[in-house]
């Protein structure tokens, strides 16, 4: 599946800040799940990383159309992440690995 820009295109979202993706998507790792991870060292902000996740569809609904914005229904859906891998995006080693496997030499 292609990757897809969650950036919201209108201020209907609510949120308790200025978050241009709106609430929900940013993900807070405590230091348990950073060292689990391979992290031993903070990544500079700003810096861009790959996510590999697995969640459970913990809730989902669906509802009369009410914003106007196409003409199918709305559905929500809250995501749980169970498991999942971070890498730098565009390393070539990580790439490689991803599809051909990790060189087991």
């Amino acid at each position: 599946m292609a990757l897809v820009s969650m950036k919201t295109e209108s201020d209907n979202t609510v949120s308790e800040s200025s978050n241009e993706y709106g609430y929900g998507l940013r993900i807070r790792l405590n230091d348990d799940q950073c060292e689990a991870l391979g992290i031993t060292s903070p990544i500079k902000p700003g810096t861009k990383v790959s996510i590999n996740a697995v969640a459970i569809v913990h809730s989902a609904t669906e509802s009369v159309e009410d914003d106007g914005d196409d003409t199918g229904n709305d559905i929500f859906m809250e995501l749980q992440i169970t498991d999942m891998e971070l890498g730098a995006t565009g390393s070539r080693k990580d790439t490689a690995a991803a599809l051909y496997g990790a060189d087991e030499t």
